[in-house]
């Protein structure tokens, strides 16, 4: 009998054992709904990630409106903060190129002064000719980085009776000659004015007798400022 009833229960053991597997997939259903919270959590956190990008839009267009502030900005070597300068016409930009060519003879000579101040001083050990140099080198200096500014304040303008001509930024000078008093006017280009198609306009006065000048004009310009000068000096010294 003992014997018989032991294989009984040995069959029935696994059967006590599936609820047990039961419960386990009850748990996994269980959890199932914790993924679907995690999941609608994820989705909740959706709108949370869409408002933000809506928020860094709606930043954009407040840097793409302060962006024309800053292009708007005059720069520092506009001449139209200066001393005269309404209303002028500005000299062709081609005389700032020119004048480096024409100065090229004195770069290269200060260039020369400057080398040699600096190989006495590593001869001799004598600091003061290095000190020598340090004249030419400002010069050279102030030349090359001042000279853009110098052509963009020279300015002219032709009114119905008179010319009145602008030049200088440190110290600036403002010249206004009526058509009456003018007595000569003269155009001159040099080799270098000539290689750019540029012309110096020379105006003498009477009376004082003095003289203005008005460089960096295209030689069309030039000649149409000399027949202006001419006609209108003419015509008022007829009408006295």
């Amino acid at each position: 009998m003992t014997s018989a009833h032991d294989p009984h229960e040995h069959l029935y053991a696994p059967v006590a054992d599936v609820p047990a597997a039961s419960t386990s997939t009850s748990a996994a259903s269980a959890d199932a709904p914790a993924a679907s919270a995690g999941t609608s959590a994820a989705s909740a956190d959706a709108p949370a990630a869409s408002a933000g990008t809506s928020a860094a839009s709606a930043d954009a267009p407040a840097a793409s409106a302060g962006a024309p502030a800053g292009s708007g900005r005059v720069l520092s070597d506009d001449p139209a903060g200066l001393l005269g300068a309404e209303a002028l016409r500005p000299v062709s930009l081609k005389l700032i190129p020119a004048r480096y060519m024409a100065g090229s003879i004195g770069y290269a000579i200060w260039l020369v002064l400057i080398i040699a101040a600096i190989v006495g001083t590593v001869l001799t050990g004598w600091w003061w000719i290095a000190a020598c140099g340090l004249l030419p080198l400002l010069i050279m200096v102030q030349s090359l980085l001042f000279t853009p500014r110098r052509v963009r304040a020279i300015g002219y303008l032709d009114d119905e009776e008179d010319l009145t001509i602008a030049s200088g930024i440190m110290f600036r000078s403002v010249h206004t000659i009526p058509y009456g008093r003018v007595q000569s006017v003269k155009i001159g280009e040099g080799p270098v004015e000539r290689r750019y198609g540029l012309a110096t306009l020379t105006i003498t006065t009477a009376a004082g007798g003095g003289t203005e000048t008005l460089p960096g004009l295209p030689k069309a310009e030039a000649e149409r400022l000399r027949s202006l000068l001419t006609d209108r000096g003419i015509d008022l010294m007829a009408a006295l």
